[in-house]
């Protein structure tokens, strides 16, 4: 029986194998994030962490080339504005994440690329977030966990069809210690590269807008803060990534997204503050932002995304660092904050659990989007509601604040957008 190379990837991964990287016919590291002879661009374009008034554009532009960014609210660009040209320098591996300002809130808006003399970028497009007290309904997916050797990512496409408002990727964006293992800057440009040259991704990200965090594979597996590579891995992370940076605190990537009436995204950093040590995977920094915002947060809903899971044991989950974990709950407890719900990825298999505490809270963990399934892990529990380890999936989060009550719908799905687990949760 002939396999194809992505079924063999599959098989391989539920034998509970460890695969050296496979480069799929012309996606080999080498060959990717070539530049267009006709409009002088590489690997698209990514809108991220949109607000009610702007966005960030990622690009790649030839070097020694002007470039800028057209937007507008006409699907043809017919009319725009344009952002100041620049160059993008070597040292950021000729990307650019370029700020948009100004814009209107809950509005589509359309954008692309121009290099200097050259034919524009293709058209992509995005939603800015509607204002904090709006009622606008909200629809984002999310999910984790994108290794190179399983190109192409076809639940892309998936979740492309759902024509979510924004998508999170929740960490492991790149494998940068499997295969072809990174170990300076110019290998782990190269592997974002890989992972963008991907046609279902590229589809997905021109038609949407996207909110990343890392975890521990874009340096090393389990790494913790003071890793020697861990400078190099971040450097690469906010090259490729348009993530929306404090200039104060230019290596901070914890950060919230705010979407209207309906919810409040926080998304945590756990990799870069850690000290077992001093049994803190936040720092004291970021767990005060944290705790802090959760308290005056008038979203309907909070949803803290977190790259590894408050759910189930291991020293590098949360509950490694039990008081840090015990901390929040109390917190969320302490000031009766309602409508909390945890979501995560990391463990190469879907579940949704409770959470310790008797908050009634829980956990959704999804993934992997596209890596090896974790088929040796065991499912059960009397915390666990839900449990699939046989295909890759994401997870779908609809919230309609004028409800009443006021209730999201949790979903997760699988690559062909089959529904394997549904629930309701209230803003209790």
């Amino acid at each position: 029986m002939h396999l194809s190379r992505r079924d063999f990837l599959k098989l391989a991964g539920k034998a509970g194998l460890a695969l050296p990287f496979i480069a799929a016919p012309g996606c080999a590291p080498s060959m990717a994030g070539r530049f267009d002879t006709d409009t002088g661009l590489s690997l698209g374009t990514v809108a991220g962490d949109a607000t009610p008034d702007g966005a960030v554009i990622w690009l790649r532009a030839e070097p020694d080339d002007s470039v800028s960014v057209q937007y507008g609210k006409e699907s043809t660009l017919a009319s725009f504005a344009s952002t100041t040209p620049m160059r993008c320098a070597r040292e950021r591996d000729y990307t650019a994440s370029v700020p948009l300002n100004g814009l209107d809130p809950a509005t589509v808006y359309y954008y692309r690329a121009v290099v200097a003399g050259k034919k524009p970028g293709p058209i992509a497009r995005f939603v800015t977030a509607p204002a904090p007290e709006d009622p606008a309904t909200v629809k984002f997916c999310f999910g984790g966990d994108t290794r190179e050797g399983y190109k192409p990512f076809t639940i892309m496409d998936a979740i492309r069809a759902k024509r979510p408002d924004f998508f999170i990727h929740l960490g492991d964006t790149i494998y940068a210690d499997r295969g072809l293992i990174a170990s300076e800057l110019p290998e782990f440009w190269a592997k974002y590269r890989t992972n963008r040259d991907d046609a279902p991704s590229r589809r997905l990200f021109a038609e949407t807008s996207v909110c990343v965090i890392w975890d521990d594979h874009e340096v090393r597996d389990n790494y913790q803060g003071d890793h020697p590579l861990a400078p190099i891995g971040q450097r690469a992370f906010l090259d490729y990534w348009p993530v929306r940076r404090d200039p104060a605190e230019p290596q901070r990537i914890y950060r919230s997204v705010r979407w209207g009436k309906a919810v409040e995204v926080f998304l945590l950093d756990t990799r870069q503050y850690r000290d077992r040590e001093n049994g803190t995977m936040l720092g004291s920094r970021q767990k005060e932002w944290l705790l802090d915002a959760l308290a005056r947060s008038t979203a309907t809903f909070k949803v803290i995304a977190t790259s590894v899971p408050f759910y189930g044991g291991g020293r590098d989950r949360w509950e490694g660092y039990p008081r840090e974990r015990s901390d929040v709950m109390k917190w969320i407890k302490r000031n009766r904050i309602k409508g909390v719900l945890f979501i995560s990825a990391d463990l190469h298999y879907a579940v949704v659990a409770r959470l310790p505490g008797h908050l009634g809270l829980r956990e959704i963990v999804t993934g992997p989007l596209a890596a090896q399934m974790n088929v040796f892990a065991i499912g059960y529990g009397k915390d666990v509601e839900f449990y699939a380890n046989k295909t890759f999936n994401y997870g779908m989060i609809t919230i309609d604040p004028k409800a009443s009550p006021s209730r999201m719908a949790v979903e997760i799905l699988d690559e062909a957008n089959g529904s394997l687990y549904r629930t309701t949760i209230e803003a209790v």
